[in-house]
């Protein structure tokens, strides 16, 4: 079953509680790892009686990968189930946290199972991620999905509006063959800049967010569990701004004129198809600059083609 992670769903979700009937097991997925943290927060701030939902707690406990792998190791899940099956600190409810449990190694998801599967009374397991199907099967299975709504994350930023609109200017010089034929080393130059634009933006949003994070969570974490979230923050900032390249790219290909809108579908989809190749790769250590540069050349070559 799932939930749409909507303010009227987590009002039921709220009433639920209250209720008594809020499912033991929540899985919080979306594509924002800090937006997901909010909505788990305030559930679980509502469950400890918090009057700062954003604060910590005696029973508020959390499970984060660890080292630049981002591994949720075995050892840190049975700590975490030997403070569940402690009595509770002020008396309520307990709330656990699990950041990125698509991390989990196949020895820690199996030991979080029987937790999931038989938690101690009054206890409740939050566990947030952007990638559901990672998860092993079982432990989906045993709990109530909330999905929160997707929404964009560079309306508001001019830098990517201005980047957004070169690249509207590269590909319409792509489609222009007389254009093209009459120069063709500004398009590759231009693909060039596109991209290292592209990757500096990459780089000041992952700044600017692990900075900010990092300094709210510094007090909590250790060495190891800094460097996962750091890495994390950088992969989520990554995969949204490429996201975002190709909802771009599509709303530019279907603004073409009706005549050519067949062959620029064709296109469209092998250009699409090419960014998530070198997504995939770089998520496999494949580097940025790399991965971009034959993304852009593969472009120049499909948008160029007759």
């Amino acid at each position: 079953m799932t939930e749409t992670s909507s303010p009227s769903a987590l009002e039921k979700l709220g009433q639920r509680l209250a209720a008594g009937s809020l499912h033991h097991g929540l899985l919080f997925h979306g594509d924002n790892l800090n937006e997901l943290e909010q909505q788990a927060r305030s559930l679980a701030g509502k469950a400890l009686l918090m009057p700062d939902e954003s604060g910590e707690h005696p029973d508020l406990f959390h499970l984060r990968p660890s080292g630049k792998m981002r591994i949720i190791s075995g050892d840190k899940t049975r700590a975490l189930i030997g403070e569940l099956n402690r009595s509770s600190n002020q008396g309520g409810a307990k709330v656990a946290l699990v950041h990125e449990a698509d991390r989990m190694k196949k020895a820690a998801a199996n030991a979080f199972l029987k937790t999931l599967e038989e938690p101690p009374p009054s206890t409740f397991l939050f566990l947030l991620t952007t990638r559901p199907y990672s998860i092993l099967p079982t432990i989906l299975s045993r709990c109530l999905q909330v999905r929160t709504s997707n929404a964009s994350t560079h309306s508001n930023d001019p830098d990517w509006e201005e980047w957004l609109k070169a690249y509207t200017d590269w590909i319409g010089l792509m489609l222009d063959r007389k254009k093209l034929m009459s120069d063709r080393t500004t398009p590759v130059f231009a693909a060039y800049g596109l991209a290292e634009r592209m990757i500096a933006l990459i780089k000041r949003k992952s700044d600017e967010e692990c900075k900010s994070q990092l300094k709210e969570l510094a007090r909590d974490l250790d060495d190891k569990e800094k460097d996962a979230l750091e890495v994390g923050i950088r992969k989520g900032i990554r995969s949204r701004f490429l996201r975002q390249l190709a909802d771009g790219t599509r709303k530019i290909a279907l603004l073409q004129p009706s005549g050519s809108l067949t062959k620029n579908g064709i296109k469209l989809a092998r250009i699409v198809a090419n960014l998530e190749r070198n997504a995939g790769l770089m998520e496999v250590n494949l580097k940025e600059e790399v991965a971009f540069e034959n993304f852009w050349l593969s472009s120049l070559r499909i948008w160029s083609s007759k």
